[in-house]
């Protein structure tokens, strides 16, 4: 296992069932050998809308 993060783990950020932290990020780029920059491509804002009634503080 080249990044050491469980494979469970994995298979929840494959699913969208969980969202990785900066470092899981920068070790599986790393594990791929690409710039973290390049596994993120694409991605908006957008795509993390948050519900609007769940309980969070905004700005």
């Amino acid at each position: 296992m080249l990044t050491q993060i469980d494979s469970s783990n994995i298979r929840g950020y494959e699913k969208g069932r969980a969202l990785m932290g900066i470092p899981t990020l920068v070790r599986i780029a790393d594990a791929l050998k690409v710039e973290p920059g390049m596994l993120l491509d694409g991605v908006t804002v957008d795509m993390f809308a948050l519900p609007a009634e769940d309980g969070r503080r905004r700005a």
